[in-house]
């Protein structure tokens, strides 16, 4: 249902930017999907090779919500979010991507976990916080408070900081749900920004930040 409204308004929108939001929708429901059917295939190599698509949208998607924010900055009417900056943060968030899918998926290296009924496989030797997803979801926070400020929309800021607060949770302590909920929360906030704000004039803010 989600998808469906995601796509929908990237039909109905002028910005190729929107069309990452399905995408970011689909992967979050790959993911949430695998982990439902996790005990049900069981431990093996279907499971993890599963697991291994899962962690590569995972680091392939999660920057392209820099776009979004810029997008959605720009459709508020912030000075800023200019066509440069617009076409900036495509190159920001794909070089984002490849820092991540580089540093962190290639050679990854997985062990089956079981956690309160859900068996998954979890990257070995995890140390420290997902530093590139905190950073991502700082910068939208702010253009959630810039959204907040000019249209009285304050759906994006809650969405982000239940994000940022659901990722520094170590999954060691409640699984994946809360990483999982944070961003499944996060992209229902983006949808409502991404509604309000193709319904909205913009406003001639020149000058100032988000």
């Amino acid at each position: 249902m989600l998808i469906s409204w995601a796509i929908n308004q990237w039909r109905q929108s002028t910005s190729l930017a929107m069309i990452i939001l399905p995408i970011v929708l689909a992967s979050i429901s790959y993911d949430n999907f695998i982990l439902s059917i996790g005990s049900l295939i069981g431990e093996g190599e279907v499971l993890k090779t599963l697991s291994i698509l899962r962690f590569f949208l995972h680091y392939s998607v999660v920057p392209l919500f820099i776009v979004i924010g810029v997008e959605l900055a720009h459709r508020a009417g912030a000075g800023w979010a200019n066509n440069v900056v617009r076409i900036l943060s495509w190159v920001i968030a794909l070089g984002l991507a490849a820092i991540d899918v580089a540093s962190n998926y290639i050679g990854l290296e997985l062990v089956p976990v079981q956690f309160m009924g859900v068996l998954r496989y979890h990257v070995a030797n995890l140390s420290g916080l997902p530093i590139i997803t905190i950073v991502i979801n700082l910068f939208v926070l702010l253009i959630g408070i810039g959204i907040w400020i000019r249209q009285k929309w304050w759906w994006l800021f809650v969405g982000t900081l239940i994000a940022i607060v659901g990722n520094a949770i170590p999954s060691s302590l409640v699984g994946t749900l809360a990483g999982s909920t944070s961003e499944f929360l996060m992209a229902i906030s983006l949808l409502l920004t991404e509604e309000i704000s193709s319904g909205m004039p913009r406003l001639s803010v020149q000058g100032k930040g988000a």
